[in-house]
């Protein structure tokens, strides 16, 4: 086993061995103390927080991957496999995690591609 095979096959193993010790001895123990007190911020103030954040974070990952609209793609890629994890465990509904990643997949496109055409504009005003 060489090449891509070898490296997917151990990325999996990495991924197995960290998350089970992350949520058996890192994870759980916190969750078990840590009962929520509701929220941080109003929910319109902490909504605008997530999309500053959001922004923020488009603007990192299109400067390092070079293209707007794909770094959209990675992080909705990222999002919907949380999503993924929710429904295999149960904790959200097959209906309800397409749903949400429908709405990833489309927010983070829009947002790139709103970025990216706004950048694209701006440089060729100069």
């Amino acid at each position: 086993m060489t090449g891509r095979l070898a490296a997917l096959v151990w990325a999996a193993v990495a991924a197995v061995v960290v998350n089970f010790v992350g949520v058996v001895f890192f994870f759980r123990p916190i969750a078990a103390g840590d009962a929520g007190g509701g929220p941080l911020l109003p929910p319109a103030l902490g909504f605008l927080v997530y999309i500053a954040l959001s922004v923020l974070a488009l603007d990192w990952v299109s400067r390092q991957i070079g293209g707007a609209v794909r770094a959209g793609l990675v992080v909705a890629l990222a999002q919907i496999l949380l999503l993924l994890d929710l429904v295999l465990r149960g904790e959200r509904g097959v209906a309800t995690g397409a749903a949400g990643a429908a709405l990833v997949l489309v927010t983070w496109t829009v947002m790139g591609a709103v970025y990216g055409w706004v950048l694209r504009r701006g440089e060729a005003g100069r």
